[in-house]
């Protein structure tokens, strides 16, 4: 028993926590570039997202004639400083602006003092005015350190060109600090620079220079580097033609010592274990055979069709596991087995309330009393009649192919409405507007037609006309099935009662058709799938029907 143990136990068990410790290692090292990768990502929209549209808005307001009027009137400010707010609401990052004549003198400023870097006297041919006088026709972008507010600041700047002079100059200033809660969120270390170094936003410090420069910048490095801090996993992204550089960086130092420290604790575990195994082999052997036994019986009986066998092991071991393990795969089997059952009733009684509901005596009354009036007025269109009610009643009772392309359910249904346009005439009309690749989809058969029945049943209710319209698309993997109309519509006690019909297991009402629909295709793909009602009285009914997005080759391209 020792031997068995050592040699099929705890041997086979500390290799595979070995195994496991290098999947550990390899999931951790994966999980760690990728939220690294995601980080940078996310940081790079948001600050591309921002600075291209405090760009946009430069270059507009660049554009008008009037921007650099001295008697610019208060409606017109009003209006410049709403588009301001708007970005800054719907980015949530806020941006000073500055709008300076030929002079450098400024005609409008979001705040009451210009900052410092803006001041004409001094930086006119430094800094973000040099910028825009070279190439007055691009934006211009520029880190600079702000004295008064002790923070860095991203100065976006577009010259004001007319007839080839420079009129004046539209400026944003975005504060660094606006960033600070979301690269302290981030599980990854925020470096933002220019081209240059210079660092806009910053929470590692390793690779400062003497001059506060950001050692790596200027490189679009992905992976591992080193330096006297240790080592670290960096992905970087350049925007803006490489004028601002984003670094995500993730330290790996700790990582060797972390697995030493897990194999250390592993190796006394293990140790401990086989002492065990010498002290308590007869004790545990004699406990084990006999939950072992105990298992193997319940086993037995279910081999033999008896799925009431529940075993019940009061270890604390593996056995247990097993034990609960086989209780809960008798429990799973019996909801299946229930399930299935439940299942084969909805089916049927749907098929067969689909077929009363379609044909009951009253529609069969109105559609047979049409094709002898048009036997006599119109014995094509009445022959129409027969063989689209003949090709409709053969597919609604055939009952060899439960699933059915949308394509084919389309053509059958089109029999169903070519009726009802023999019946309404003019007070009825449809489309159905369907994509090709949608209809090489397959659904559960009789699953539309339902919801035109629905529609009819309620969209005639004092009214004259109706038009319903047939649609679908894909989207993440389901199907979505839509049937409008613009009718009566549903009221809205009866909207409520119908919807709580859908969320029970049990149907107690005479609302079958739709729920029988709804309940089969839960049972048959999971609870997010079923039918969603939506009306309004007076204005029509939409019904959706959404489905896994199966396709016509799962079927044995069918």
């Amino acid at each position: 028993m020792r031997r068995i143990l050592l040699l099929y136990a705890i041997v086979p068990v500390a290799l595979l926590t070995l195994v496991c410790l290098f999947l550990f290692w390899g999931t951790w090292r994966y999980s760690l570039e990728k939220n690294n990768r995601n980080d940078n990502t996310r940081i790079a929209a948001d600050v591309e997202t921002t600075v291209a549209a405090y760009i946009k808005l430069a270059e507009e307001f660049a554009q008008q004639s009037n921007i650099l009027s001295s008697d610019l009137d208060v409606g017109k400010r009003v209006e410049i400083f709403e588009k301001i707010y708007k970005i800054s609401n719907e980015l949530d990052r806020k941006a000073y602006l500055y709008v300076f004549d030929r002079n450098f003198l400024p005609v409008i400023s979001s705040t009451k003092t210009v900052p410092e870097y803006l001041d004409g006297n001094y930086y006119a041919n430094w800094g973000i005015f040099r910028i825009m006088n070279q190439a007055p026709q691009d934006a211009a972008l520029k880190l600079v350190a702000d004295d008064t507010t002790d923070s860095e600041e991203l100065v976006i700047g577009k010259a004001i060109v007319n007839g080839g002079e420079i009129e004046g100059y539209v400026i944003f200033a975005l504060d660094s600090r606006q960033y600070q809660k979301q690269i302290a969120d981030q599980e990854s270390q925020t470096v933002i620079t220019d081209e240059n170094g210079g660092v806009f936003l910053n929470n590692n410090y390793s690779f400062l220079n003497n001059l506060n420069r950001f050692v790596l910048s200027g490189q679009t490095t992905t992976g591992n580097i080193e330096n006297d801090y240790g080592k670290y996993y960096v992905t970087s992204t350049s925007l803006f033609n490489n004028r601002i550089y984003i670094y995500s960086l993730s330290p790996l130092s700790s990582q060797t010592t972390v697995f030493l420290s897990i194999f250390l604790i592993l190796f006394f575990v293990f140790f401990m274990m086989i002492l065990a195994v010498f002290i308590s082999t007869k004790k545990m052997a004699a406990k084990k055979t006999r939950d072992l036994y105990t298992i193997i019986e319940a086993f037995e009986k279910v081999k033999k069709g008896n799925l009431d066998t529940y075993v019940d092991i009061s270890s604390n071991d593996e056995l247990a596991v097993i034990g609960e393990s086989y209780n809960v795969m008798i429990s799973s089997l019996n909801e299946q087995k229930d399930r299935n059952k439940e299942m084969g009733l909805l089916v049927t009684d749907s098929q067969t309330k689909q077929l009363e509901s379609q044909f009951d005596p009253h529609f069969l009354f109105n559609t047979l009393e049409n094709i002898r009036f048009m036997c006599k007025l119109d014995p094509q269109s009445a022959s129409k009649m027969i063989f689209n009610l003949a090709t409709l009643l053969r597919y609604s009772i055939s009952n060899t192919q439960e699933e059915v392309s949308v394509k084919d359910d389309i053509f059958y249904t089109k029999n169903y409405m070519s009726i009802l346009k023999y019946r309404f005439n003019d007070h009825f009309h449809y489309k159905i507007d369907l994509p090709e690749e949608l209809q090489k989809c397959i659904i559960p058969k009789l699953i539309v037609q339902p919801m035109i029945e629905n529609s009819i049943k309620y969209g005639f209710v004092g009214k004259e006309n109706l038009s319903i319209r047939i649609s679908g698309y894909i989207e993440d993997g389901k199907l979505v099935l839509i049937c409008t109309d613009d009718g009566a519509g549903i009221k809205a006690e009866d909207l409520t009662e119908i919807r709580q019909i859908m969320m029970q297991n049990t149907n107690m009402s005479s609302h079958s058709g739709l729920y029988n629909i709804h309940r089969r295709v839960q049972l048959r793909y999971g609870g997010e799938y079923g039918i969603h009602i939506d009306s309004v009285q007076g204005h029509g009914t939409s019904i959706k029907v959404v489905l896994p997005a199966k396709y016509v080759e799962s079927m044995g391209g069918c």
